[in-house]
């Protein structure tokens, strides 16, 4: 039989350690979420030579974005 105090502790140890993660993944898709923008409002600028690889990098972007809403 196991020690219900060991369970405790996995347990509050694993709720610790997937808060930590949670911020973590929360602060690392506020730094992609910046950079899509800035590739998107970049993208404005260029020239229209690499509109076709814009357009592909854009559809992207708005693909992983709304993946990120369901």
């Amino acid at each position: 039989m196991t020690n219900p105090n060991n369970n405790k502790h996995f347990n509050d140890e694993a709720l610790r350690i997937n808060r930590i993660l949670k911020r973590e993944n929360d602060a690392l898709s506020e730094i992609v979420d910046e950079f899509e923008d800035f590739l998107l409002n970049y993208f404005n600028v260029l020239n229209d030579e690499d509109d076709r690889v814009v357009g592909r990098l854009q559809d992207m972007i708005i693909k992983a974005r709304s993946r990120d809403n369901d």
